[in-house]
């Protein structure tokens, strides 16, 4: 099962639980992290204007998608930085989607090693497509950020909100940078191998076991929903929710 995304339907993530089970997440991806989204991209639907498949927002740092000048579709992986003198810059890899990869799920991944070789690697489907480097210069912080599908952010107005219509099957985020290997472990058999149902309707948990459970901000496969909601697997606290205009905490 996935769930379509676009302008009447926005999703996303609080910087904090609602329950207060879990610590704040929105500085999770300030220092090590994994971002990863198994999205379909409608190439119909794409402008030359940037819009985002998921999100930080203030200055969008994320995995967006356009349309370039000759209707090829491109997807774009961002991070924004401070240089030595003060300037704020956005580094960016761009790739271009072949024929046969439009209208289908493609896995798009973001591992950052923050402590060591200080470079935010991305990956399309498994296979790594560019390197962000940023040896002197300091990443950009997202405290009190949300984390958002469908749009860079709706803070702020319409005419910067970045909105596209997106297939979400699978989107997770950790505080750790994961190999590749690992990462793609956890999208190929999070259902099978590293849940369990926990309620009717096949909802499903993480198991207790698991070596990454304190790692999860979030992680869902868009399967169990209701009108407030998405379900999710780490059970975290952090679940995916509906934007409702003027009425972002409930």
């Amino acid at each position: 099962m996935s769930l379509r995304i676009n302008k009447d339907n926005i999703a996303f993530v609080l910087p904090e639980s609602r329950y207060a089970v879990s610590p704040r997440i929105d500085t999770w991806m300030d220092e090590d992290f994994t971002l990863h989204v198994t999205a379909k991209i409608f190439p119909e639907l794409l402008t030359e204007t940037q819009s985002y498949i998921i999100s930080r927002n203030g200055m969008h740092s994320g995995i967006s998608a356009f349309k370039d000048s000759y209707g090829n579709c491109n997807v774009v992986f961002t991070y924004w930085f401070k240089k030595l003198d003060g300037t704020m810059i956005p580094k960016q890899i761009i790739i271009l989607l072949k024929e046969n990869e439009l209208n289908d799920f493609n896995e798009y991944t973001m591992i950052c090693d923050h402590f060591n070789d200080k470079n935010i690697k991305c990956y399309f489907n498994g296979f790594e497509v560019g390197t962000i480097e940023y040896d002197n210069d300091e990443k950009t912080s997202y405290k009190n950020c949300f984390y958002w599908l469908g749009c860079g952010s709706m803070i702020g107005g319409e005419e910067h909100a970045a909105i596209g219509e997106f297939e979400y099957s699978l989107t997770f985020c950790l505080n750790k940078a994961l190999d590749i290997l690992d990462a793609q472990d956890i999208i190929d058999s999070y259902y099978d191998k590293h849940s369990h149902i926990v309620f009717d309707n096949n909802m499903r948990k993480l198991n207790y076991d698991h070596p990454l459970r304190d790692n999860f901000a979030f992680l869902t496969d868009f399967k169990n929903k209701n009108r407030y909601k998405i379900w999710d697997i780490s059970f975290s606290g952090n679940y995916i929710q509906f934007y409702i205009e003027k009425s972002i905490y409930f």
